[in-house]
């Protein structure tokens, strides 16, 4: 079910997009409290990404967001031991792009992680951000808004890298030309050229994220997950 999803986020990118908008809504709240926990204990620590440490507590968050997502979604029909094994590697993925947009010089101010948190539908009340709600949220998932906020700094980081690579892929003239003559039956040639464009980003920032992965010191303790 993972791989099918993974492939039609690629293969048909405004339907699939919603759902893996859903799922990286999941992951946005779940992940992002690197560094937070028993940093001394061994028995916590599931997997080093370079320096950086993946805690337990941090991906029982996680897997238990996204299996909630899952169930919703697939009712019981996916593979847990494939989701388990799929958070790790989104676990691993995130901090890695985080030491990538770090290398690029990345970096989000204040005012665009206020923005963010307050525009959030979650935290509103009325279509107005309301502190109360986001107070009671966070203490509802035994989160401080320091941590919170780290995360989500963190979250904005992987965006602005992942954006930084889509922005340098654009389609050849050869290939605005294929899409220009394609079928009309097929649509309207603008938002084939979009299409095609889009998916074309997706898979730079799948053939990116792939190299940082072959090409860094990863160290998984799979037994454990």
């Amino acid at each position: 079910m993972l791989k099918h999803i993974r492939e039609g986020a690629i293969d048909n990118p405004w339907f699939f997009r919603i759902i893996m908008l859903g799922i990286a809504a999941v992951f946005a709240v779940s992940m992002g409290w690197w560094g937070f926990g028993d940093r001394e204990n061994p028995e916590n620590v599931l997997a080093e990404v370079g320096e950086d440490r993946i805690l337990m507590d941090e991906y029982q968050r996680a897997y238990r967001n996204a299996s909630r997502f899952y169930r919703e979604l697939f009712q019981e029909d996916y593979d847990d031991e494939a989701l388990r094994k799929q958070v790790m590697n989104e676990l691993v993925e995130r901090r890695l792009w985080i030491q990538e947009a770090r290398k690029m010089r990345i970096s989000v101010s204040d005012e665009s992680l206020r923005e963010n948190i307050t525009a959030m539908a979650g935290f509103q009340k009325d279509g107005r951000f309301d502190p109360e709600r986001y107070q009671r949220i966070l203490s509802s998932e035994r989160l401080t808004p320091e941590r919170f906020e780290a995360g989500q700094r963190e979250a904005l980081l992987v965006k602005k890298a992942q954006l930084l690579v889509k922005n340098g892929v654009w389609l050849t003239p050869a290939e605005i030309k294929d899409a220009e003559e394609s079928d009309p039956a097929k649509g309207d040639p603008d938002k084939i050229i979009e299409d095609r464009l889009s998916r074309k980003r997706e898979r730079a920032v799948r053939a990116y994220i792939t190299s940082l992965k072959k090409n860094a010191a990863v160290t998984i303790k799979e037994e454990r997950l």
